[in-house]
Order: structure tokens, then C-alpha cells, then sequence
């Protein structure tokens, strides 16, 4: 091996070499030879071994370039690529894959092992596709700042009150009835400390992961043990998609606790690397031991775990250096050393199991904005209900109604969250407002007849005045409040809001023929009917006579319950002219014009 330095000016000499004609390179070699010490033969194979470069042919001028297009590459790397399996094993390799893509009229135009170097050239092939993204180094604040968290299944399980470890022959993928044999499987919960490094294992028996495990968990993690130093609640808790997506009550908790929560996607265990390291420690440091000296209880195990993670994280194992070796550093430092920066701010204490219980099963309520722009809310941690103030809060206007939630931590504090013009929430922290006089009255309210105080104008007011402006131009506040009660026009009487309708040009329309609805003989109206006697004497009245007895008999005979009112100007028409026919019993006739 060379060093930089050397290896630069090898370089360097290469680009020396290839510009100087084979005759004149002596001269070139002379001065190297002279500057690193060495032979000529020396020199010549580290140019070949550390530079590529060679004496016998000069670098061709289109050295780089193919006759094979980019789009046949990006294909045939991309079926490569695309056949590659979730566990990393490669299932379709550069001969199918440019046998593939001539069969669907891409050119090819080299040998299959040409076409190989050019995609390894290019990074196009799968190898160079499988190594890992680059990781953004990412850093906590101070100790509790974010705790990351994660579930695994250990290989340790319990049967009639034994440990049992699974045996890689006992279990695998074609033995997968071994795996239901063990109903409850032993699973290990895993706390990191970002900013220290603090690791805090924890073990469950259960069918599966679930809440109520993650629920002990962090109430064993974050509370006050006897015997350990690390506690107190994160500002963040950072965790895989599985536990956030099945733990809608523990972000509820959270919620109230005020940790904020962030999930990592799916497949990417990387990105809470610290915990994933953990993890590995856990099971080589501790979990190894248990092969030797078994314990017979999940309580046992837990009890060894706290004990060995304590001596592990305090630097106290005996012949063991655990301290945590970090750039930037000046030394090593064990991960208690780190935790212990924390300071009393820092520090979030948590509640007992029974309030965090609390506030796991309780649900946001809703409160309407009152005209002085408060809520009441009755906090847990109170003994009657408080007056909270959102004044000066954007977003929020009187008899808007808010989201609250009751917070563990300050002078019991509530969260508001009311949603956005573009749909986000709006989320704000308040604590009660407890300015008041013995008689219940606001202390900075101001005293009638003594002073004046003007309240402060929100966003929407503010926004409201700047309309206001607008449609009154040229007018103070006093005279826009006498314009609208006198009801002037706005913006002058100007605004064209009518006038210009009578200048709009509508199109021609042809004009449909619409069949008629027959109306139903129960929804047409209903019709008079008049008395045999009183329909005889309109009769008479309008024809000017009396009728014949043939015309009485017919008329009696065919209207024998009465006569409708609307038959009567045909009755009338009738009688004028009439010719009667038969013989005078059935009477029958007809009008004669």
C-alpha cells in the first residue's frame, strides 16, 4: 500500500506518461525515480496496480463511450434490478435479462459479458444497487430528548415452567408448526436513549405483540425504578410502523403526555439504528448468558436483564469496558455518565400507572369559543373548572368550536386544536387563566368610569377591518360604523352589480314541445253538483221556457243524483234547439244549430 499522497502523484505521473511520446518518457521516469527512491520496475507496477495505467498502448480518445443506448441499459438493469427479493437474493441475472429485451426489440449490439462490464461500469447492476443508501447522521438534544423504541421476538420461550431456547434445526421455515407449538412466545422491548445511549430491555410472555405490552413497558422505562438511575418521559418517541399503526391508546397517552411520536417506513430499521444496535448488544451481552445459567420465570428474566443493563450502562461489568467510544469525544464515557447531563427542566417525572391509565382511555372533548374568547375545561388535576383564554390565538374566533385535551405536565395545562384554512390543525398549549378578583371578576379588565381599554383584535378581526377599508375607502372606523347603520352603499355606490345584466347577449334556443300530464282522477278538482230542481230552474231561466215532460223525463232519467255544475252550459245549449227522437219514454236529443 501507498499513501495519499504518493498515490496522487502516481496519478498525476500516469497523465504525464500518456501525454509525452513513448521516445521521450525517459526524462519523466528519471525525475520519479529520483523523487520516491525506488526502481523504475518499481514504478512502473504501481502505476499499473494503483493507477490502471499501462505502458503498452496509450488511452484510446473514445475510451468511456458505447455503441449500446442508454435506454437498453436502464432496461436490462432495471429487470435485473426488479428481480432481486426481499432477502437480497438475485433471481434473474444479465444473460435472461438481455435476452429478454432483444425479444421486446431493444438492441443490444455487444456480448452478454460487455453488456456486463458496461452496467457495472455505470452502477446500473444489482450489486452496486444493493449497497446501502447512505444514512443522514441525526442527533437528539439532551438526554430524554428521544427514546427510541422497538419489539423483537426473542428465542427464548417458557413450557411447563422451563426456558427453552429455539434451536435453529427445530425452527425454520419448513418447521413452521414448531413455532404454533409455543403459544406464548417471549418478546423483548427495547428503550435507546439517543443523546446517551442508555439501553433499557424489558421482557414480555404474550401470543404477539400488542398495547398492553407496549403499555408495561413504558411504564417500567419511563417510571422510577428501585436500584436504576435512568427515567422520565421523551419529548419524541421514534418507533417502527407496526407499533404505531396497533397503539391508537398509546398515542392517546402520548398525547396527553406530551410526547410527540414519529414512525419510521416500513423496512427502513436503519433509521433507529441506535435501537437496532441495542438490540444486537442485548442479545450477545446479555440474552448468551441465560444459555449457561437458566432462569425459570419471565419475572427472573426481567430482574437479570435490569440488573445486567444497569452494570452495563454504569461501566461496572466486571473485566468488561462498556463505555460508549463517540467522535468528538475525548474520551471514552459510560452511557450513565452521558444521561446524567440531563438537567431539571429536562427531567419529565411520570405519573402514577393509574393516571397514565387515565389518560389512555380518555378522548378529546369539544368546547364553543365564548364572546370574550375563553373556554371553561375541568383539568383532571383540578377541583373545579378553569377559565382558559385564547386571545391573541390565530385561527380561533368566537363560537368556534375547539378540540382540548388535558396535559400532564405545568399548571394544568390543556391543548387546543381547532383545524386551518388548508385543513392542518392549528394546536396550541394554554394554561388556566387565573387573574381574578375575590368576586370572580378579571383583574385586568378595566374599572367603569376610571379607565378604557380596548381589546386586542385577532386575525380575523384585523382581517375584517382591512375589508371594511376596502369597501369604505377614505373613512375612519366611527364614520364606516355610521355608513353601515345608515346603510350607505359600499364602495362608493360604484360597484356595477345590476346594470350589467341587461347587456348580456343570451343565445337563441329552439323551443321544445312539451307533452301534457294527465292528472289523476283523485288530484283533479272536485266538481259542484246541483239539485234536480235547482238545475231545472237555471235551465228555464236561461232558455226562456218551461220544459216538455220528454225533456223532463230525460232529465231526470239521466241525472238522477244531480247535475255537476259544469255540465250546465251544455244542458242549456241542448234545451234551446231540440228535436226529440225515440218515443218519448227514453228521451233522447240532440242540438240543432
Amino acid at each position: 500500500m501507498v499513501s495519499p499522497n504518493i498515490r496522487n502523484y502516481l496519478n498525476e505521473l500516469a497523465i504525464k506518461l500518456d501525454k509525452t511520446e513513448f521516445g521521450s518518457r525517459s526524462t519523466i521516469m528519471n525525475e520519479a525515480k529520483e523523487f520516491l527512491g525506488v526502481s523504475k520496475q518499481t514504478i512502473y507496477r504501481q502505476l499499473k496496480e494503483f493507477c490502471g495505467w499501462s505502458s503498452d498502448r496509450k488511452c484510446r480518445s473514445d475510451k468511456g463511450d458505447t455503441s449500446v443506448s442508454d435506454v437498453s441499459l436502464n432496461i436490462v438493469g432495471a429487470i435485473c434490478k426488479e428481480s432481486v427479493r426481499d432477502n437480497g437474493k438475485q433471481t434473474m441475472f444479465t444473460t435472461t435479462a438481455t435476452s429478454i429485451a432483444k425479444q421486446n426489440g431493444y438492441e443490444i449490439g455487444v456480448s452478454t459479458n460487455h453488456f456486463a462490464r458496461l452496467l457495472r461500469v455505470r452502477k446500473m447492476n444489482v450489486t452496486a444497487q444493493q449497497v446501502a443508501n447512505p444514512v443522514q447522521s441525526l442527533r437528539a438534544l439532551h438526554p430524554n430528548h428521544v427514546h427510541e423504541v422497538d419489539p423483537s421476538l426473542c428465542l427464548i420461550y417458557y413450557m411447563k415452567d422451563k426456558q427453552h431456547i429455539m434451536r435453529d434445526r427445530d425452527f425454520y421455515k419448513n418447521k413452521l408448526e414448531n413455532y404454533a407449538k409455543v403459544k406464548y412466545k417471549v418478546w423483548r422491548y427495547t428503550l435507546y436513549d439517543r443523546a446517551s445511549g442508555v439501553i433499557i430491555p424489558w421482557y414480555v410472555e404474550a401470543a404477539g405483540e400488542n398495547q398492553h405490552s407496549l403499555f408495561q413497558f413504558l411504564m417500567f422505562a419511563w417510571g422510577k425504578q428501585d436500584g436504576r438511575l435512568f427515567h422520565g418521559v421523551p419529548q419524541l418517541l421514534y418507533w417502527d410502523k407496526g407499533s404505531a399503526n396497533t397503539s391508537s391508546a398509546i398515542k392517546n397517552l402520548l398525547d396527553h403526555l406530551e410526547v410527540k411520536y414519529l414512525e419510521h417506513e416500513a423496512g427502513n430499521a436503519r433509521a433507529k439504528g441506535g435501537v437496532e444496535n441495542a438490540n444486537n448488544i442485548i442479545e450477545t451481552q446479555f440474552e448468551s448468558r441465560l444459555k449457561f445459567q437458566p432462569v425459570s420465570s419471565i419475572e427472573e428474566l426481567n430482574h437479570a436483564a435490569m440488573n445486567w443493563a444497569e452494570a452495563y450502562n454504569a461501566n461496572r461489568l466486571p473485566g468488561q469496558d462498556t463505555r460508549l467510544r463517540r467522535i468528538g469525544l475525548v474520551e471514552p464515557v459510560s452511557r450513565q455518565s452521558l444521561w446524567q447531563h440531563i438537567t431539571a427542566e429536562q427531567l419529565r417525572t411520570l405519573p402514577s400507572i393509574e393516571v397514565c391509565q387515565a389518560l389512555m382511555a380518555s378522548r378529546e372533548q369539544e368546547r364553543q369559543v365564548k364572546a370574550d374568547l375563553t373556554i371553561s375545561f375541568k383539568h383532571p388535576q383540578a377541583d373545579s373548572s378553569l377559565i382558559y383564554s385564547l386571545k391573541g390565538l390565530d385561527g380561533i374566533a368566537v363560537k368556534d368550536k375547539v378540540s382540548v385535551r388535558s396535559l400532564v405536565y405545568g399548571d394544568c395545562a390543556i391543548q387546543i386544536e381547532v383545524p386551518r384554512y388548508d385543513g392542518e390543525a392549528l394546536i396550541y398549549r394554554v394554561e388556566p387563566d387565573r387573574n381574578f378578583d375575590k368576586f370572580g371578576q378579571r383583574l385586568d379588565a378595566p374599572v367603569i368610569g376610571e379607565e378604557y381599554k380596548s381589546k386586542g383584535n385577532t386575525e380575523i378581526e384585523q382581517a375584517a377591518k382591512a375589508m371594511d377599508q376596502v369597501a369604505y375607502p377614505d373613512m375612519t372606523e366611527d364614520e364606516i360604523k355610521k355608513a353601515k347603520q345608515k346603510q350607505v352603499a359600499p364602495f362608493g355606490g360604484k360597484l356595477n352589480t345590476l346594470s350589467y345584466l341587461e347587456d348580456i347577449n343570451h343565445p337563441a334556443y329552439f323551443e321544445q314541445k312539451g307533452s301534457e300530464i294527465d292528472t289523476p282522477e283523485h288530484l283533479k278538482p272536485a266538481t259542484t253538483t246541483l239539485t234536480l230542481t235547482a238545475a231545472l230552474m237555471r235551465i228555464t231561466c236561461e232558455i226562456g221556457r218551461k220544459l216538455t215532460t220528454d225533456e223532463n223525463k230525460w232529465l231526470s232519467a239521466r241525472y238522477k243524483d244531480g247535475v255537476p255544475e259544469d255540465s250546465l252550459d251544455s244542458l242549456i245549449h241542448t234545451f234551446k234547439t231540440p228535436i226529440a227522437v225515440g218515443d218519448g219514454t227514453t228521451g233522447i236529443f240532440r242540438s240543432v244549430k
